[in-house]
């Protein structure tokens, strides 16, 4: 393995850098041109600097193979027909430098101890798969950390996931500032392209940064319907590197080395078999999102509580910007935090909002029970122009839905047959849209699920049953639920309210309680 200071590194970036601005700066000159020497060592210092960039960040790039649990025959004949007539036939794959695997893509090293991150379409369902890495040369079986995948945690909706293996020795990618990134900055990709890279050995591109903030290509075909990414809110880099099949969940790194972003090849559009070049950046989310992959424990992101609309074009045109709120839920934040029909959210924290898509995007970077701050332009009656509000939020969460499923190792589990979740990720079919749609004082919480014949059943909870207080405290949040019901080992008495706006207490007895 080399090892290249870092140092080094960035002193042959300056030098690059400077060189190309001489190089540019001097072409530009009318009467001067660049001499063949001057630019044959622009050329080599360019050079120098890529190749130090890649070795810097290539030992933290992995191959992973997603390999089905229970595969037929066909799939077995697809498999060898992709090895090019190599047979595979039930041969461990750790063990076959022949295996070629009908599902492949790349991931990236983020601690010592065997975490790794990936997109999570590259895992499809932890629970159908197994996973096997390579890297440098070595192979590893992946716990992407759970009981039957041994996945740590996987998230359709930021489309991230983190595996892990068994290794202390690895070298974790350095994360790089993603708040200055601008078009023209050039960039590498490092990944495993149609399975070439499958020995660990990392392959790589070169480009530069297309465009920030892009939307994801929807795969619904109707324009409409509900966005199963949060990238489809514009969260991406593009980028001209060649991305192939399979480079997916590999790095996007600078010229110093650091990653920048994870690379994701999607389609264009559906039918589509080109990919596009993106990338996931390694931003706040990125990173807030990652942390609590790596813990095992599926993320949650942020919900007002309103229905936001476009501004009219004669508005746009006359330079004004932001999301119209037009609906606010009784008694969820936005309402709380003091927001009215007509209101333009023009900013959230310190982020600029253009338009609804900007608004989703930032509401969602935000955790549930986190607060965020609100810059509001409010038309008063007879005022010539609006005024402008800064209002505090604490958003609750989003629901999601996506047609892939979650996966997380330390997922809550029930409670006396019992499982809670925020009052605004529950569907709407259990709370039959009553009460979380009139009543001004609502709960946090909201039952999920109940066993049958269990004891939160034998005691009358439902599914959409609203709590609002546990042993007299109120929860805010689930964990705050199971922390005060685990607290106690006998009968627990609780304060809910049915979808038809009906209170009730209601007691559930212990386990062991005959």
């Amino acid at each position: 393995m080399r090892v290249h200071n870092e140092s080094s590194v960035n002193s042959t970036v300056h030098r690059i850098l400077l060189g190309v601005l001489w190089a540019l700066w001097t072409c530009l000159l009318p009467t001067k041109s660049l001499p063949a020497q001057d630019a044959a060592a622009v050329i080599a210092a360019m050079e120098q600097a890529t190749v130090a960039a890649i070795a810097k960040a290539e030992q933290s790039v992995v191959a992973i193979a997603r390999v089905p649990r229970n595969r037929t025959a066909p799939d077995r004949a697809q498999s060898n027909a992709l090895s090019l007539g190599l047979s595979l036939g039930l041969d461990d794959p750790l063990t076959n430098p022949d295996f070629v695997p009908t599902f492949f893509g790349s991931g990236v090293v983020i601690s010592e101890d065997g975490y790794i991150v990936t997109c999570s379409h590259v895992l499809d369902d932890p629970k159908q798969n197994d996973y096997y890495v390579w890297l440098d040369r070595r192979a590893y079986p992946a716990r992407v950390t759970g009981v039957a995948a041994k996945v740590s945690a996987s998230d359709p909706f930021s489309d991230l996931a983190v595996i892990k293996i068994d290794d202390q020795r690895l070298q974790p990618i350095e994360f790089g500032d993603t708040s200055n990134l601008r078009k023209g900055q050039f960039v590498l990709a490092l990944g495993n392209p149609d399975a070439i890279a499958r020995d660990g050995q990392a392959s790589a591109s070169w480009g530069m940064i297309s465009n920030l903030n892009r939307m994801a290509p929807s795969q619904q075909a109707d324009s409409s319907a509900i966005k199963e990414s949060i990238h489809e809110y514009g969260t991406l880099i593009q980028t001209d590197a060649r991305l192939g099949l399979g480079t997916s969940g590999g790095a996007l790194i600078d010229l110093d080395g650091k990653m920048i972003g994870l690379t994701t090849s999607l389609s264009a559009r559906l039918g589509v078999e080109s990919s596009a070049g993106f990338a996931i950046a390694v931003d706040k989310l990125f990173l807030r999102v990652v942390s609590q992959l790596k813990l095992g424990k599926l993320p949650e992101f942020g919900f007002l509580g309103i229905q936001p609309e476009e501004l009219r074009i004669t508005e746009k045109r006359r330079g004004m910007r932001g999301a119209r709120v037009s609906v606010v839920l009784p008694g969820l934040p936005g309402d709380e935090a003091g927001l009215r029909p007509q209101d333009v959210i023009i900013q959230v924290d310190d982020e600029p909002i253009h338009d609804r898509n900007d608004l989703f995007r930032e509401l969602s970077s935000a955790a549930a029970g986190q607060s965020v701050d609100l810059l509001v332009h409010r038309r008063q009656f007879e005022a010539a122009r609006p005024n402008l509000l800064k209002l505090t939020a604490r958003v609750s969460k989003k629901l999601v839905s996506t047609s892939r499923p979650g996966y997380a190792r330390n997922a809550f589990t029930a409670w006396r047959g019992m499982l809670v979740e925020y009052a605004t990720a529950i569907p709407s079919e259990l709370t039959q849209a009553g009460i979380w749609r009139t009543a001004r004082s609502q709960p946090q919480i909201v039952v999920s699920e109940v066993e049958p014949d269990s004891p939160a059943w034998q005691a009358g909870l439902r599914p959409g049953n609203g709590i609002f207080r546990v042993n007299g405290k109120t929860p805010e949040s689930p964990e705050d639920f199971y922390s005060m019901v685990e607290a106690s080992s006998g009968t627990v008495k609780m304060e809910i309210v049915e979808p038809n706006g009906t209170i009730s207490t209601s007691s559930v007895p212990s386990e062991s309680t005959p």
